[in-house]
């Protein structure tokens, strides 16, 4: 009997440690796989709409995208980069207002009114009528930000730039405009107001070891200098109005004016 108990309460330890070792993969799981991308670093379909300035890649202000592009550049030779799906840099852009998609049909996250089972097309095909009569007026751009050289919080994934806009004026400005975004699209997400500006440049699909995790924080860091010399201000055009099929492209189909 003795022995049949130390067996059970064997097996159940084993079980009880096989539970927890699963949570613990599961909490470290990066919070986009299985929505954005795939667990092998696939991209997966991701349909919506959203409201976005893309990084001039010619002309005025192209000095940003040069700059990101040397990032991309660098990438591969990372011991962190297997764990990255790199967006491609045609790509890069700063969102402005994150629109619906149709991962996320429910409510605040959804127009407020708009049935949950409207084919996301028709979701693009209202809220672009919307914003074709949407007029931008002391909001419009030039929209000139500044890389936060914050260290990145805990939680945050290796490839996100954070942004700051240049100064007071254009944080109200981009505060305002984002409260008018969401009052005609009817979406206002939970954490509308504490809204971070950023660029990504990659996603990651895998959990990272702690030499890994101080390895990107390292990395972004000094790239995070690099782009900050090159392109102290970050001047970018009108939101553009976007659809998007999955994370690698952003079409526009035009400018908010």
């Amino acid at each position: 009997m003795t022995t049949r108990r130390t067996i059970l309460k064997g097996t159940g330890l084993a079980f009880a440690g096989l539970m927890a070792s699963r949570a613990a993969a599961s909490d470290r799981r990066p919070p986009d796989v299985g929505r954005k991308f795939a667990a092998d670093g696939s991209v997966l379909p991701f349909e919506g709409n959203t409201i976005i300035c893309h990084v001039p890649q010619q002309g005025n202000g192209s000095q940003t995208f040069d700059a990101l592009l040397d990032v991309y550049r660098a990438l591969p030779g990372e011991p962190w980069a297997r764990k990255m799906t790199a967006l491609p840099p045609s790509s890069y852009h700063m969102t402005i207002f994150g629109g619906a998609n149709d991962k996320a049909r429910r409510y605040p996250y959804w127009p407020a009114g708009m049935p949950l089972d409207t084919p996301i097309e028709e979701c693009d095909r209202i809220l672009g009528e919307r914003l074709r009569t949407f007029r931008l007026g002391e909001d419009a751009a030039p929209y000139r930000m500044r890389v936060n050289m914050d260290e990145p919080p805990a939680n945050e994934t290796p490839l996100t730039v954070r942004l700051l806009p240049a100064d007071q004026g254009m944080e109200t400005r981009l505060r305002r405009l984002r409260d008018r975004l969401a009052e005609v699209t009817g979406i206002r997400e939970p954490d509308h107001d504490r809204y971070r500006f950023h660029i990504t440049l990659g996603y990651q699909f895998a959990a990272l070891t702690p030499d890994e995790e101080r390895a990107w924080r390292r990395s972004l860091a000094g790239w995070k200098a690099m782009i900050a010399l090159r392109s102290p201000v970050i001047e970018l055009g009108n939101p553009e109005y976007c659809i998007l099929k999955d994370m690698f492209a952003f079409k526009r189909e035009f400018y908010l004016s």
